[in-house]
């Protein structure tokens, strides 16, 4: 029996370390589940404080509803710990209220902080705003008797976020225990991989990125070089895994942050392969860097070459400087993975369409196409609002998987769905054709990962389907 639970809600919906929703095909031939680490910090951070505490992720468990409900029957919380989403809220709902209402229920994450009213109705008697590790160690400490500043409840109806924690090096490292490594999966990293986060925050501050709304305020904070490479090592020794994944808001936002650690890696003479997501800012020391300490991928949100796009968003990006980058990557030998948005502001069709193209062009590695979404509590949505081009009222419906939810005078929604799906199919074509490699990269991903057997299983049930379509 665990006094505390700490449950990724089944269903569905993803959760990149709570920043963004969208909803996942659990049939993909490639399966993506982030790991949720704010849950594996509280987890760990209760945990050494003497809590008896379980983790379990059912959505990368693919558990159902029934098999999420019998296990916490079977362990019998007090206090239960999940992150109900604008996406799923109705289905989180049907599954709360299925449970037994003496167990104390605490909503965290994105939905929970800005829509407190609405969580607190899909059934938790708690809901938690921003960061809330310390929090809620503050609240089982006091046995439930002190609701901290950003605990919001019927009872409770003010709240504020709470102080940031700035000397990141105090968490222990998350656990990951609860929930095997191997059910979670990014997709970037070749084959078995772990997930990591060496900072919180980022540099820039994009109007389409609710980074910012979760924490409260604009702010960068960084672990300890030592203290990151401490977790790389005890990670080796710990768990069997091919490369570690950072999935920092942003890992490149402070070089000397960066540098430190690649000079750890190098000094302490740590063989582990890694990638990480950065930005478009980065410089070519800092890449040379990457490089001698073991990174085998830079990820960047390129999202767009349109001086005009990248001004609206804002970004201080220079198109030809991430030209640069993917360039310099591939000659250093590191695969290059860039992100792009379709339907941001001040985007066309034909200007969506030539970035395409140019960056299919440049034949990086790995490409990852994004509708632009304008999420609760960031400056894109709340333009979304005030001039007109929301097509789409209900939250739920937000979510980049299903369709744009924004219509622009000159670019409706319709064409920017098109779009999306017409790039798609372009990268798709040109890989088959002229970069194999990538799919060979993806292929010997997922045989490291699945094995012969099921790899095939799932090759061939992914093409039938997709002949029949």
């Amino acid at each position: 029996m665990k006094n505390i639970l700490i449950l990724n809600l089944p269903g569905p919906v993803l959760k990149a370390g709570s920043r963004w929703y969208n909803t996942v095909n659990s049939d993909a031939l490639i399966r993506y589940y982030p790991y949720p680490w704010f849950m594996g910090y509280l987890s760990s951070l209760l945990k050494v404080n003497n809590f008896d505490v379980d983790f379990k992720d059912a959505v990368a468990m693919q558990w159902s509803n029934e098999k999420s409900k019998s296990y916490v029957e079977s362990i019998n919380p007090k206090y239960l710990i999940c992150e109900p989403t604008w996406v799923s809220s109705v289905t989180d709902q049907v599954f709360l209220s299925s449970l037994d209402p003496n167990i104390i229920k605490i909503a965290v994450g994105n939905f929970a902080t800005n829509f407190p009213d609405r969580c607190l109705n899909v059934g938790v008697d708690y809901v938690v705003i921003g960061e809330y590790e310390f929090s809620i160690l503050e609240f089982l400490k006091s046995e439930s008797k002190y609701l901290p500043v950003n605990f919001f409840s019927q009872s409770k109806k003010e709240y504020r976020f709470p102080e940031l924690v700035n000397d990141l090096d105090i968490f222990p490292f998350p656990d990951r225990d609860g929930t095997p490594i191997r059910f979670f999966n990014e997709p970037s990293s070749f084959g078995v991989n772990v997930i990591m986060v060496s900072s919180r925050g980022c540099r820039l501050r994009c109007e389409f990125c609710n980074v910012e709304s979760l924490y409260g305020k604009h702010s960068y904070r960084m672990r300890s070089a030592k203290n990151v490479v401490d977790e790389m090592e005890y990670l080796k020794n710990h768990y069997q895994f091919d490369e570690v994944y950072f999935d920092d808001d942003n890992m490149a936002a402070n070089k000397k942050h960066l540098i430190e650690i690649c000079q750890e890696i190098v000094t302490r003479k740590i063989n582990i392969p890694w990638l990480c997501m950065g930005d478009g800012l980065i410089d070519d020391e800092t890449l040379d860097w990457l490089a001698k300490a073991g990174c085998r991928t830079y990820k960047f949100g390129l999202e767009h070459f349109d001086p005009a796009v990248l001004q609206a968003i804002p970004k201080p990006l220079r198109p030809e400087r991430m030209k640069a980058i993917i360039a310099k990557c591939k000659a250093l030998g590191m695969r290059v993975y860039v992100n792009l948005i379709v339907g941001l502001p001040q985007s066309t069709r034909e200007k969506d369409m030539a970035m395409i193209r140019e960056v299919i062009s440049l034949r990086p590695n790995m490409l990852q196409f994004g509708i632009a979404t304008p999420y609760p509590g960031t400056v894109f949505n709340r333009k979304a609002h005030e001039n007109g081009w929301l097509n789409v009222e209900d939250v739920t419906k937000y979510d980049v998987t299903g369709g744009s939810v924004v219509s622009y005078p000159d670019y409706s929604a319709d064409e920017i769905n098109e779009v999306y799906f017409q790039g798609k199919q372009m990268w798709y074509r040109h890989v088959l054709l002229h970069q194999p490699a990538t799919a060979l990269f993806y292929i010997r991903s997922e045989l490291k990962r699945e094995g012969v057997i099921m790899s095939i299983k799932k090759f061939v049930k992914y093409l039938l389907r997709a002949l029949q379509s």
